[in-house]
């Protein structure tokens, strides 16, 4: 997606999840539905043959932080449960939409995909640095966005004046789409 489609503040979970997708590039969609959840941002990244999945949230608070990596856990739930609905209800969403080549190639033709989690947090929430590490024992396969006020989002967190990517990169997980008999 070009430069353009990322908002200029972030004030609302709607701007935050504008500026996770314009992040995610041209396969990213938001707001798809999966039986009763409704997944942020859901995008595809061609190059890693990997989906992403993205839960935003503006709050600082510790409750906030800790709703969206228990969202995210009962999202992984809900894919794992009803892998094909998620396949079809992320096409249906997609401004750009996949050819059938890449279909074959993101679902392992129709048997299986590769998903990384990640929740997106703001700037203020990501220096909580205790609150993270604490999450991320929690759920090690969970990745953290940061998204900064201006809308750009970053792969990693400040500690100090370096930055730690190893907290913040998801471990993606495989989905089996066609159930073994």
């Amino acid at each position: 997606m070009p430069t353009k489609c990322r908002p200029s503040s972030v004030k609302t979970e709607t701007q935050m999840s504008q500026a996770v997708a314009c992040d995610l590039g041209k396969y990213a969609a938001r707001e798809v539905r999966v039986g009763d959840c409704i997944f942020d941002v859901v995008a595809y990244n061609k190059k890693e043959k990997l989906f992403r999945l993205v839960e935003c949230k503006l709050s600082r608070k510790a409750s906030g932080i800790g709703h969206a990596f228990g969202q995210v856990a009962a999202y992984s739930a809900t894919i794992a449960a009803h892998g094909r609905d998620f396949v079809v209800a992320y096409s249906k969403k997609l401004v750009v939409p996949m050819h059938q080549g890449r279909w074959m190639e993101a679902t392992d033709y129709y048997r299986r995909i590769r998903i990384a989690f990640s929740v997106a947090l703001t700037d203020s929430a990501c220096k909580r640095l205790d609150l993270l590490h604490s999450m991320k024992k929690l759920l090690p396969d969970v990745g953290i966005i940061r998204v900064k006020p201006d809308g750009r989002c970053r792969h990693y967190v400040r500690v100090g004046k370096n930055k730690d990517a190893k907290l913040t990169k998801p471990r993606p997980v495989v989905v089996e789409l066609l159930r073994p008999e």
